[in-house]
């Protein structure tokens, strides 16, 4: 095959964008559960697997436009930027170097090997691996970070443009939108604010063990966590970017927390119903559909209502995890947290809480949980009790068939192929 010259590339580059246009798919079964229309836009089908395409595609797309292909790639931060970063480096014809931790799956390396790049394994964990990986960009090196720099944000915008034209007549009542580093809600945010949707409001979710958003928000600075306590390791930022706060300020942004063991457990459903395994930081918007939250959360949709999630997918998932989600984490109690205030939800009722236990998958301790006689976490349910528990959730009456219509209207082609 012959090479092609460097300005032919360039032009490939201007014309072609790496992440591809990802479905939006209307989600029957949580649109009946919640007497609202549901859509799911699954950027799990990214070809890295994930969101992170978007903008790290975009940064990488840039670095290459301004510099050509005489560079490097280096990165460091966390699975789903580096499987972005190789996918794109291949793409585009430049050499990588990935830094990961010693105790990163087999899977995750094979897979940044296949890709091209060079693979270094380093330290025990990603912040050892963040910080080696920045001492190896030299002459020509670029280091890719994984949310905080405006060509990121750039990238994650087109979400929005392409929300856009899957919706041209129902603009979506809110957008939920799991947050890690910020660069995704940044994105998010400034895409809603271009195409005149400035008024619909942003569902920030993050766990309770990662919740440095929330935080920051609360606090109206930027908190640094001490300590991250989290299964979603796509969300476990210590800090937000403060682009993410100073966004927050000029549009409608919700920030809210949700358990760990919430976060799998919508792993689980998510898996059962569309058959695809996403990560916990998918999982933690999915559970605000799930546990049917986003009802408190938003008292005034009705069957009208247009609620966007945002499948961001992940690779930090095996069929082995999800196993150890469904032991584990089965239909754990609704435990949130709303600005600063904790929620407790039991048979549709919401019950204020002191505080969330940050140490454990399920906000609360297991003396609290024996206390309010809710919820049992060492006692497993038996498989025909899960059977008919899992019928409950989609089992409906007749009139409730009736009364939730079909969506206004089936978004273009472009959005259901």
């Amino acid at each position: 095959m012959e090479e092609s010259s460097d300005e032919e590339q360039h032009f490939h580059m201007e014309q072609q964008t790496l992440h591809v246009p990802t479905p939006l798919i209307h989600s029957t079964k949580l649109s009946k559960k919640l007497h609202c229309n549901i859509y799911l836009k699954m950027e799990n089908l990214q070809p890295s697997g994930s969101v992170k395409m978007r903008g790290v595609g975009n940064f990488c797309y840039k670095a290459v436009a301004q510099r050509g292909t005489n560079i490097h790639l280096v990165c460091g931060s966390g699975i789903n930027t580096i499987l972005a970063v190789v996918y794109s480096a291949r793409q585009l014809g430049v050499s990588a170097i990935a830094v990961v931790p010693k105790t990163t799956p087999k899977s995750i390396c094979d897979a940044i090997r296949l890709e091209g790049a060079q693979l270094v394994l380093y330290g025990d964990n990603w912040n050892s691996a963040e910080s080696h990986a920045r001492k190896l960009v030299k002459r020509n090196g670029i280091y890719v970070p994984s949310s905080d720099h405006p060509d990121i944000w750039q990238g994650h915008k087109t979400i929005i443009h392409e929300l856009k034209s899957q919706l041209p007549d129902n603009p979506p009542t809110v957008v939920i939108c799991p947050v890690g580093g910020g660069g995704l809600l940044n994105g998010v945010i400034e895409g809603l604010q271009e195409v005149g949707w400035k008024d619909v409001p942003v569902i920030a979710v993050e766990t309770h063990g990662s919740n440095a958003f929330q935080a920051s928000v609360v606090a109206g600075k930027i908190v640094s966590l001490q300590k991250i306590s989290t299964i979603a390791s796509s969300l476990a930022a210590k800090s937000v970017s403060s682009k993410a706060l100073e966004l927050s300020l000029a549009h409608p942004v919700v920030p809210f927390a949700v358990s760990d063991a919430m976060a799998a457990d919508a792993v689980r459903l998510f898996a059962d119903d569309n058959k695809m395994l996403v990560e916990a930081a998918s999982g933690a918007g999915l559970s605000l559909c799930y546990t049917q939250i986003i009802l408190d959360i938003l008292p005034s949709l009705t069957q009208t209502s247009n609620v966007v999630v945002f499948v961001t997918g992940g690779s930090d998932i095996s069929l082995d995890q999800l196993d150890e989600y469904r032991k584990k984490y089965y239909r754990p109690p609704v435990v949130v947290k709303s600005g600063g205030e904790v929620f407790l939800k039991m048979a549709d009722k919401l019950t204020q809480l002191p505080q969330v236990d940050m140490d454990e998958a399920f906000g609360l301790s297991p003396d609290m949980l024996g206390e309010l006689g809710d919820y049992n976490a060492k006692t497993p349910k038996s498989s025909s009790a899960k059977q008919k528990n899992d019928s409950d959730d989609v089992v409906m009456s007749e009139k409730e068939d009736e009364d939730i219509p079909p969506p206004a209207k089936t978004p273009t082609p472009s959005a259901t192929q």
